[in-house]
Parts: structure tokens; sequence; C-alpha cells
């Protein structure tokens, strides 16, 4: 057996929970009670069940449902003595505890909270949230066969307060990560994904001078005149001058880049020493081993027949 306990809430909350969680929409209609049983017939999507509901002195109730087809339950429907439509939202609050925000559309519109409890212990210690109006637990007319059978009573505004729209908040935004109990980003959590990103930056920055100095310099006039210190005696460059300025000017990129390929072959020794694999540096060949295996690789002439 359950123990219910309602409350009423600002209509501006409703709409925001809505907005964040949806809602589904589900109808029941109610058949006038008899000896404190009720019973009604309640529409969820496809989904249609006879509920049978029984109370008990001390306010808790056990409930029991039926299926039925959807005809069956739309013909059950029509001769329901009340009806009662609303939009249904749950929301965790924490604990694995539940709370269902109903928002009334017919016969009225009515706001409330449900929270369901195994018994009167556990309601009973129950901590209210702050976003919670006025508990009507202790109301019959806020019953939901009372609402369907007689209407939605007329409770007045809710007060809203700065505090219950903070845990509102509180419960809806940790959905997209960025909650004060659920997405906060603590400030290490991206230092091994920064260090990662380092290394990867540090191997794309020593890559990038081998492969500019193996590319070939790009097609412009040698700076002949920048090179030589320039003298107002000496007459000017003669077309056939030496181009050995020009040439010395292209050779000297040349050390960086054996100081740069010579680093490349260390970082790769000690990775392969580091895997367990490691690579003997392969022995200078001779020249012989250099003409025989030119010889292999040289393309003769096929031999025809002559005839």
């Amino acid at each position: 057996m359950s123990l219910v306990r309602r409350f009423l809430v600002a209509p501006s909350l409703v709409r925001l929970v809505r907005k964040e969680r949806g809602a589904a929409r589900i109808s029941e209609g109610y058949f006038a009670p008899q000896a404190g049983r009720v019973s009604y017939v309640r529409v969820d999507g496809q989904n249609c069940h006879l509920v049978l509901v029984t109370s008990a002195p001390d306010g808790s109730a056990s409930e029991e449902r039926t299926d039925v087809p959807r005809a069956h339950g739309d013909a059950l429907m029509d001769v329901c003595s009340g009806k009662a439509a609303y939009d249904r939202t749950g929301i965790a609050l924490g604990g694995g505890r539940e709370a269902l925000v109903d928002r009334y559309a017919v016969p009225g519109e009515l706001d409330l909270i449900s929270v369901s409890f195994d018994g009167p212990e556990e309601a009973g210690g129950f901590s209210v949230p702050a976003w919670f109006g006025p508990e009507v637990t202790g109301d019959a007319a806020y019953d939901r066969h009372a609402i369907a059978l007689q209407g939605p009573p007329q409770p007045g505004e809710v007060a809203l307060s700065n505090a219950a729209l903070e845990a509102v908040l509180d419960l809806v935004e940790p959905r997209f990560g960025f909650g004060r109990f659920g997405g906060a980003a603590k400030a290490g959590d991206g230092e091994g994904t920064m260090k990662a990103l380092r290394r990867v930056a540090g191997g794309a920055a020593v890559a990038a001078p081998v492969a500019a100095e193996a590319a070939p310099p790009a097609e412009e006039p040698a700076p002949v005149a920048a090179s030589a210190p320039s003298e107002p005696e000496a007459a000017p460059a003669e077309p056939h001058a030496d181009p050995a300025p020009a040439e010395a000017a292209h050779e000297a990129p040349v050390e960086p880049a054996t100081h740069i390929d010579s680093r490349i072959d260390d970082v790769i020794e000690s990775l392969s020493q580091a895997l367990g694999n490691p690579q003997p540096h392969a022995a200078p060949r001779g020249e012989d081993d250099i003409a025989a295996e030119f010889e292999r690789w040289t393309v003769r002439p096929r031999r025809t027949q002559q005839t």
C-alpha cells in the first residue's frame, strides 16, 4: 500500500519543467465511488487500463489494474460520471524518489505535484523542496476522482520566490551539463588532453622544418647585393659574375636540417627500444655493394633471334 502527498505549485514553474522535460497527456474517466472504492478508466497513449483503488482509514491506498482494449476503454469513457485530462511530467528529486507534476486541462486548470511513499513513516520524513507550494494532501477536494467528478478547486495564486526558481533550475539544468550540481567541469579535467595536444603539436613543429628544408627553394632572384658587403667604389656586378655568394646563401640552411634529421633518428631509435623492438643502425655499404645493387636492377636489352 502506498501513501501519496500532494502539493500545489506555481504555474510558471510547471511551464519551465514541461519545457525542459516534456509531458504526456493522460485521460481518465471516473465512475461514482462506492464503499470506499474508486474505479476509473485510464488512457495513456495507446495503453488503456481499468483501475480499482481501495482506500484505508490511515490514508493509504491499494491499486489494482486490468488491461483493456482501447475500443473498450473508449466505450467505458463515454459512460463515466466525470472526466479529467492532464499533462504529466516526471522529475527526479534525488535519492531515488520521483515527483509527478500534473497540469490539468479538463475539467479546469490546476497544477499539482504528487509524491508516493511506501508508508506513513517514509512520508513523514520527506524533506519538502523549496519549489513546492502549500500541501493539500488532507483536502479531499484535490483527490483525482474529486477533481474529475466535482471540478478543480480554486486555490488562488501560489507565491513564487527566487529560491523556488533556483531549485527548479538545479533539477532541470544537469540534463544539459551545466547545472550547479551536475555539469560543472573541474579545472584539471583537461590536463591530460592538453599534454597530448602539446606532444602532437611538438611533433608537427619538428616535422614542419624538415619538410621546409627538404623542399626545393622557390625561384627568386639571388640576393647577391645583400649577401656581399657593398662598397661605394666597387663596380656593378657583371652578368657572368661568380655565383658563389648565391650558392652559399642556399647552402647555409643545410646544417639545421642535418641537426633535425639526427634528432628524428634519435627519437625513432628511443621509441623502438621502448617498444621492445630495437632497430640497429644499418652498416654503411661499400662501393662494391652499391655496384652490385646497381647491376642487379639494371635493365638489359632483350636478345632477339636473327633469321
